[in-house]
């Protein structure tokens, strides 16, 4: 259970205003301020800042709240726990991953009766979000993570690749990555993992995605690869997403100069998870179960 003064805290983080964190509590705004104070003094440091910006963390402040979420992730499970209460494993996926690389595990296991599992697909960004908030026990996602938080298991190495129509200016020819930015650039919503691949790739180029002709954002790579194969539009994704309209011949790999990014899916949950050994003997089981 937590301390009261930790809920506080939470609340005041949560509304960003210790006024309407005492309405909600029920209590004065000097009480509320006073458990701010305390819980100060208990980790000897500055957990909350007050400027022109209104409620601040600090950094002292985020390690807490993160320390609090897991605790209340940790409550919830042992209480289910204890309760006896069967509830299946909440994995996350981000999109590449739910749609081209894990049906063929998950297929496998499904096979069998004694697992129960539920998949939810969102971007990097919200999976992310979602483990701390204790509404994923675990996750295959693609994109950047705390590795101070997580625990993590390298799922698969995969080449991340620009494509484009069969047929478009640039297809097989050896070109340099400006010639990319004449023509339309298709990306997945921010946060998504793709993108930030690709955005920092250019970061690291001195360059960013501004430089594109123009930019569409497309959450779905089924409409992307439409797209692509109509027009003279240009994305880059996993190979896995494009390996069927590569190989038919509708889509193609471009050749740019220097761009070689093979990347690491990942397995995470969080480090201090009470369903940890849950978690791993799943990814075990999912491993050994794939075709």
């Amino acid at each position: 259970m937590l301390d009261i003064k930790i809920k506080t805290f939470l609340k005041v983080v949560e509304l960003k205003s210790y006024t309407k964190a005492a309405e909600e509590l029920d209590l004065t705004q000097p009480a509320v301020s006073q458990q701010i104070r305390k819980l100060e003094e208990h980790y000897g440091c500055k957990l909350i800042d007050i400027s022109g910006k209104g409620v601040e963390m600090t950094e002292q402040g985020k390690a807490l709240n993160n320390y609090a979420h897991f605790q209340i992730a940790n409550e919830n499970q042992l209480i289910r726990q204890l309760k006896k209460i069967e509830s299946p494993i909440r994995i996350g996926a981000t999109l590449s991953i739910a749609d081209y690389y894990l049906p063929d595990y998950v297929s496998g296991l499904l096979k069998k009766a004694e697992v129960s599992v539920s998949v939810t697909v969102k971007n990097t960004k919200n999976i992310l979000n979602m483990l701390l908030e204790n509404e994923l026990d675990c996750a295959f996602i693609e994109g950047i993570f705390d590795k101070n938080l997580f625990s993590h298991k390298e799922f698969i190495k995969t080449k991340f690749l620009p494509i484009a129509r069969i047929d478009h200016p640039l297809a097989n020819r050896r070109i340099d990555i400006e010639a990319i930015h004449n023509y339309p650039l298709i990306l997945r919503e921010e946060g998504s993992g793709t993108r930030e691949i690709y955005e920092n790739y250019l970061y690291q180029l001195n360059d960013s995605i501004h430089s594109a002709q123009s930019i569409y954002e497309i959450s779905s790579f089924g409409i992307i690869k439409k797209i692509l194969s109509k027009t003279d539009a240009i994305s880059f994704m996993y190979e896995a997403v494009a390996a069927q309209e590569v190989e038919t011949g509708s889509l193609t790999v471009l050749d740019i100069k220097g761009f070689e990014i093979q990347r690491p899916l990942y397995f995470i949950f969080p480090h201090n998870s009470l369903m940890r050994k849950d978690i791993e003997n799943f990814y075990q089981e999912l491993m050994k179960n794939s075709k």
